[in-house]
């Protein structure tokens, strides 16, 4: 009788690992089962970024949308986005997030779990010279839970770009 306890503790002690690590891992029940999309997202950061008036690098923050179709996001200019985005991309946007700040010289690597709507990430940068600046950049995410999605993404001086 003292072996049933025993097992029945320890298997009481899996199971509560097991939801424990569940729930730490992705809030989302389909960022375990992958019945959502993942996404990972990596930048590539040079040491010159988001450089100042005197030329002095700063970070900056990068803001990921997903979206349903591109032409919204595409069309808003700099502004738009930075003090009305919601208003601006409507319906096209499914959620946004701001992501952690970026320094200069850094290497990153993010993992996300998406809507299962989102087909496209929208990238935006908050420059500080914004005005000759490339400040975002779209991607295409695959339609299925089969396969993940990843991109590398580059920042140098004001400009984001996408890298093959």
């Amino acid at each position: 009788m003292n072996n049933f306890n025993l097992s029945k503790f320890f298997y009481a002690v899996i199971a509560m690992l097991l939801l424990t690590s569940c729930s730490a891992m992705n809030t989302k029940v389909g960022g375990v089962l992958d019945l959502d999309t993942d996404f990972q997202l990596s930048f590539i950061v040079e040491d010159n970024i988001n450089p100042d008036d005197s030329k002095v690098p700063s970070p900056v923050i990068v803001r990921m949308y997903e979206l349903k179709s591109t032409k919204l996001f595409e069309k808003a200019n700099f502004i738009d986005l930075y003090e009305r985005d919601a208003e601006v991309l409507g319906k096209s946007m499914i959620a946004q997030q701001a992501l952690k700040a970026i320094k200069p010289g850094e290497e990153r690597t993010e993992n996300f779990v998406l809507s299962k709507d989102t087909q496209y990430i929208g990238l935006y940068v908050e420059f500080l010279q914004f005005e000759n600046a490339k400040y975002k950049v779209t991607i295409p995410i695959a339609q299925t839970n089969i396969i993940s999605s990843s991109a590398k993404v580059q920042l140098l001086d004001n400009t984001i770009s996408i890298l093959k």
